[in-house]
């Protein structure tokens, strides 16, 4: 009977059975090794997700594989059965999982050698294989695919497929100087000749040219002459970029003795067992996170410490190398870098890993700790692809690895509380130095009265100041006077925003940027003005006219301003969106203000009241340790719950009687987590197509007896 591979590709499409390639042992493992596959006439590299004794029919059926791919790589059992469970959680092909959790070893390029099998007579190849006449490996791509493919099924080929080493090409000194370069004439060869000898290898001809002070012309003289030579040497992988401890890390500080800490042995720790931290602030609980981690790695494992974004992941790599070797995995990491990390954890070498979402895929043999930081960020649901969940992609692998897992987070939010921790612990808060302003009483837009007065201060004192503004761009659109039209985008059903700096409107979806418009489209009116709503470019402004003393710096996706001088303890005041939230502390902040507080909650979103709250109660995070920042948010509406409960005396009491509540409404409305929710959106540049095709998705789905809300379009098309 033939063995049948199941093969994984980083494609949009189920996994695919393979025949073995020729070389194929049957002691070879096969679960988890990569492998090149025929693919549309090309090679396609993919991982072997299982292997199974076939039935004779599939021995003519089926295509046989091209080669193993040399050079260790395995994706783990653990690996496997969380992207398995992945695609069928989210109703993707294993592919669609596959490409955007563990591309990076499939991506190639590739060196595809192709050499006559050793009991194959040259004769049998047939034209076009005449260069396999010899016993020697040759580079497949001189060779139709069409006819490497009848010669793969017949099995009269073998086949190597390797990543490509990458090289570097050099020009190196190849023999001393000698009468030959003696004399007036050759004066500039020599000294281009002594200068290659002193510094051992240079780029190019030109690169020795530029910097030995030469002409061109004398450079490329020493490589004709045989003084010089080209030559190619690959390049080596750097040594594993363990992270260095930082001293002053933002995470690492001492909490109060007298605050509790998590026993050890408190979740379960060899059964997949999991527990539910939330409260306090960043450092105490990354202090009560430290204990369990020191276990894993204490007694020779690996712990998976998984963050929502890069910009979190410095600042606790810092802190964890302070106590244990430490590796930083991201998307901002090399491509060398992370290979080397990758080799590193494959070994079972005992560390702790802080990364993106990504490194739930790493291979991590000896996986014992599992934590998700910030696990109810909005930034750990994946925006394309299988569109999934990081801390349920990460609760699956640590149950496949038989790991415990933890769930940290500032707020015990609903799908938090019901994704079966063992364990909750919710460490006490302290009360902030929080105002909410009423902006229906208030004078002044986009900064009312006392929050003038605020800034004043802040500049009188010789402080800094956080200046949150709901969107980045001058103001929410350009409307005309007369008619009160705005100027949309044409592909969207925006509004464009105004970036009055530049002078230019620009969509916030599409990235469409435009010049503004002479006229109304709708009227024809001249007089277009921008719309409240202010931005960043805005709420900047405002801030210079009523401080004009004080440094202002604006940060947002379009703008970067240089905080050198905000780092270095300087006075001034730093615009931003709640981008803005995630930089490091600035070392003398005093006061954050929220210039539309109510930006925060009011979107058609269930999980906006308690992601305001979130963001609320992280606020004091922005202050180094130890200093408390008065917090103020203007707002429409003060008497909200959300208000309500970030400025009550009892905080801890506040916070839990308002997740009682969004309980209570998800039951009685049948939210999730109470029932399982799935949007089906249908996309087409005609919208008549596009809303027939729902119609039938609909029908379809109640006849299968599903609960439907819908079709309906869009709130932007």
């Amino acid at each position: 009977m033939p063995i049948v591979l199941h093969v994984w590709l980083p494609l949009p499409v189920p996994g695919l059975d393979y025949l073995p390639p020729a070389t194929f042992g049957d002691a070879d493992p096969a679960e988890g090794r990569r492998i090149a596959v025929p693919w549309q006439g090309g090679l396609r590299v993919g991982w072997v997700a299982g292997a199974r004794a076939g039935h004779a029919a599939e021995a003519l059926d089926l295509r046989p594989a091209a080669a193993w791919v040399d050079g260790e790589a395995r994706l783990g059992v653990a690996v496997r059965t969380m992207l398995s469970e992945q695609a069928a959680r989210c109703a993707v092909p294993i592919g669609v999982s596959v490409a955007a959790a563990a591309s990076a070893p499939l991506r190639g390029p590739w060196r595809h050698l192709v050499q006559r099998g050793p009991a194959v007579a040259p004769g049998l190849l047939g034209p076009g294989g005449e260069p396999l006449a010899d016993d020697r490996w040759h580079d497949a791509a001189g060779f139709d695919a069409e006819l490497l493919d009848d010669w793969r099924r017949h099995g009269l080929v073998h086949e190597r497929v390797a990543p490509e080493v990458p090289s570097e090409r050099f020009l190196v000194p190849v023999r001393g100087a000698d009468a030959g370069l003696r004399g007036a004439p050759r004066a500039a060869q020599a000294q281009a000749l002594a200068y290659l000898e002193a510094v051992g290898r240079v780029a190019s001809a030109a690169a020795l040219a530029r910097d030995a002070d030469v002409p061109p012309s004398a450079a490329r003289a020493l490589v004709a002459k045989g003084y010089a030579a080209y030559v190619e040497r690959p390049v080596e992988l750097p040594p594993t970029p363990w992270v260095t401890p930082a001293p002053a890390a933002p995470f690492d500080h001492p909490v109060d003795a007298a605050q509790p800490t998590v026993d050890a042995d408190v979740p379960v720790a060899e059964d997949g067992g999991g527990w539910l931290l939330t409260g306090g602030d960043a450092a105490a609980r990354w202090s009560n996170l430290v204990p369990w981690l020191d276990v894993a790695v204490a007694g020779g494992g690996q712990a998976l410490l998984v963050v929502p974004e890069q910009a979190v992941a410095e600042p606790l790599a810092r802190a964890a190398a302070g106590r244990w070797p430490t590796l930083r995995w991201g998307a901002d990491v090399g491509d060398a870098a992370r290979e080397a990390i990758a080799d590193e954890l494959a070994t079972g070498t005992s560390a702790v890993v802080v990364g993106t979402p990504g490194a739930l895929a790493l291979d991590l043999p000896r996986l014992r700790r599992v934590a998700v930081w910030d696990a109810a960020s909005a930034s750990h649901k994946q925006l394309s692809g299988a569109r999934s969940v990081t801390r349920i992609d990460a609760q699956v692998l640590a149950r496949a690895a038989g790991a415990a897992w933890a769930w940290v987070d500032p707020l015990a939010t609903a799908e938090l509380r019901a994704g079966g921790a063992h364990h909750e612990r919710v460490l006490p808060r302290a009360k902030p130095r929080a105002v909410v302003l009423d902006l229906r009483r208030e004078r002044g837009w986009p900064l009312s009265a006392p929050l003038v007065r605020l800034l004043k201060q802040v500049a009188d004192r010789g402080r800094q100041a956080l200046v949150i503004a709901p969107r980045r761009g001058y103001a929410a659109a350009l409307g005309c006077a007369d008619c009160g039209e705005v100027v949309m985008c044409p592909h969207c059903d925006l509004p464009l925003r105004w970036h009055a700096r530049v002078g230019r409107l620009r969509c916030h979806r599409c990235g469409l940027d435009a010049a503004r418009p002479a006229a109304c489209a709708e009227c024809g009116g001249v007089d277009l003005a921008p719309r409240p709503g202010a931005g960043t470019e805005w709420v900047a402004e405002t801030v210079r006219g009523v401080v004009p003393g004080l440094p202002v710096a604006v940060r947002d996706r379009d703008l970067r301003d240089d905080l050198g001088a905000l780092y270095d303890g300087a006075p001034g005041v730093l615009v931003g969106t709640t981008a803005a939230l995630r930089l490091p502390p600035l070392p003398a902040l005093s006061l954050v203000a929220l210039t539309a507080g109510d930006a925060l909650h009011d979107h058609e979103d269930i999980r906006a009241e308690e992601g305001s709250l979130r963001t609320l109660l992280s606020l004091p995070d922005l202050a180094p340790h130890g200093r408390r920042p008065l917090l103020v948010a203007q707002a429409h509406r003060p008497e909200h719950a959300v208000w309500r409960a970030w400025t009550a005396d009892d905080l801890d009491a506040a916070v839990a009687e308002f997740l009682d509540g969004v309980s209570e409404r998800r039951r009685a409305h049948g939210y999730p987590p109470v029932l399982r929710w799935a949007r089906v959106q249908l996309t087409h540049r005609d919208r008549a197509t596009a809303a027939a095709a729902a119609t039938a998705v609909a029908a379809r789905l109640r006849l299968a007896g599903a609960d439907l809300l819908g079709p309906a379009p869009p709130p932007s098309a």
